[in-house]
Formats: C-alpha cells, sequence, structure tokens
C-alpha cells in the first residue's frame, strides 16, 4: 500500500512551475488567483494539510496552529518572518522556513531607484507632463543628482552592501552607520549622528526592532542638511 502523499497548501499566487514541482511530490491545493485568502479560509483550507507555503500576507500564531494540527512545515516566501509566531511553531514542533537572500537585490535596486527618483523630481516632472500643462523646457523642477553627493547608508547587513556596490557607480561618497560589521570597501564608516549631518540622501536598510523603532526621530531630522533626502 502505497504512503500518503502529503498534503500542501499554497496561500498565494505562484507560477505553474512551481505548482508542478509540488504536486510532484504531494496533493496541492493552491490559490490561484492574485487576491490573498481571507484568514478564515486559509485556515479551513490548512486544517488537513502537512505542509503551507506562506506569503507576508499570512500570520501564523498559536490558534492557526491549533485549528492546523497537521501542519508540520511551513514555509515562507519571504525574506523575514515577523509575521510567524516562531515560538509558538518550535513549541508545536513546526518547522519554520524562510528565504535569506529572496529579495536583496531586488530591494537594493529599488533602494536606487527611489533615491534617483527623489533626486531627480520625477515623480513631479511626470505630473507636470501627464496634467497637459508642458509646454516645454521651462527654468523649474531643478533637481540633483548622485553624482558628487554624500549617502548614508544606514545597516550594513545584505541589502545595505547591496546598495552600496549599485551606488559606486554613481560618482557618490558612501558613509555606513552599522557599527557591528566592517564597511564594504568603499564605504567610510561613521556613526549616525556624522551620517544625518553629512548625507544628501539617508538611505535606510535595517530591520525594524526595539532599537531601530523611531531611530530617524525628530531630533534625527533636525539634524539633517536642508534639502536632503530621506
Amino acid at each position: 500500500m502505497k504512503p500518503e502523499r502529503p498534503r500542501i497548501v499554497v496561500s498565494n499566487w505562484v507560477h505553474e512551475d512551481v505548482l508542478g514541482r509540488l504536486g510532484a511530490i504531494g496533493e496541492v491545493d493552491a490559490n490561484r488567483t492574485r487576491t490573498p485568502w481571507p484568514r478564515e479560509e486559509l485556515t479551513k483550507r490548512a486544517a488537513l494539510a502537512d505542509a503551507l507555503l506562506a506569503f507576508m500576507t499570512d500570520h501564523v500564531d498559536v490558534d492557526f496552529l491549533a485549528a492546523c494540527p497537521r501542519v508540520k512545515v511551513i514555509a515562507g516566501a519571504l525574506k523575514g518572518f515577523d509575521n510567524f509566531d516562531v515560538e509558538a511553531c518550535t513549541a508545536a514542533g513546526v518547522w519554520v522556513t524562510i528565504v535569506p537572500d529572496l529579495l536583496t537585490n531586488p530591494t537594493a535596486e529599488l533602494a536606487v531607484a527611489l533615491a534617483l527618483g527623489l533626486g531627480r523630481k520625477l515623480r513631479e516632472a511626470d505630473a507636470v507632463v501627464r496634467s497637459g500643462t508642458f509646454k516645454g523646457w521651462r527654468p523649474i523642477l531643478y533637481a540633483t543628482g548622485l553624482d558628487q553627493s554624500v549617502v548614508g547608508i544606514v545597516g550594513l547587513g545584505a541589502v545595505g552592501c547591496a546598495i552600496a556596490t549599485r551606488l559606486s557607480g554613481f560618482g557618490c561618497r558612501i558613509l555606513g552607520v552599522d557599527p557591528s560589521v566592517e564597511a564594504p570597501p568603499g564605504v567610510m564608516r561613521c556613526d549616525l549622528p556624522a551620517a544625518l549631518a553629512a548625507s544628501d540622501y539617508l538611505i535606510l536598510a535595517v530591520p525594524l526592532s526595539a532599537d531601530t523603532f523611531h531611530m530617524i526621530s525628530r531630533d534625527a531630522l533636525k539634524r539633517m542638511k536642508p534639502g536632503a533626502l530621506l
């Protein structure tokens, strides 16, 4: 008699090749829409599941685990695990996995894109063009760029270092704030007050924690250069 195939619940849309791989090892119940299942729906579907492929919209706590006693593995398709009660999972004998490097490069690219957009006033310029009032060049929307600017990066973990790597080709001076690690090549290490005072652009690349909550306070903002971009 063949052993029962594990039941796998996939809470959000994924590519068909992912479903194919999962289907080769178990019975898959997948959300094929682009809308996350409500908690009640997810709980109902996971009640008899052995494994859950979870995403940022899903929250796993004591109540969820109690309603889904067969679940033994929660595979997080995400970089962090703020939405999972890991202690409760451990107590229930449930494995939790994440993908630590899943979004490092996309996040770094987005951070640089946002810095460029702020400095070059892309949103404002786009609004002018779309308004129908653009009549050609006028002495407005003067902006700044990364070239010859000072960019402070708070947090030199994987994302912070990836941001620094991408900024290295823009001709800017890069400051790094992180007392726990050595600064990578091309980054000058300093403390937060020095970075606040010197930076034309300040990029935060730290996780939310008790130590980083309200790191950029009213006092910190007062220490920044007039016109600096955060």
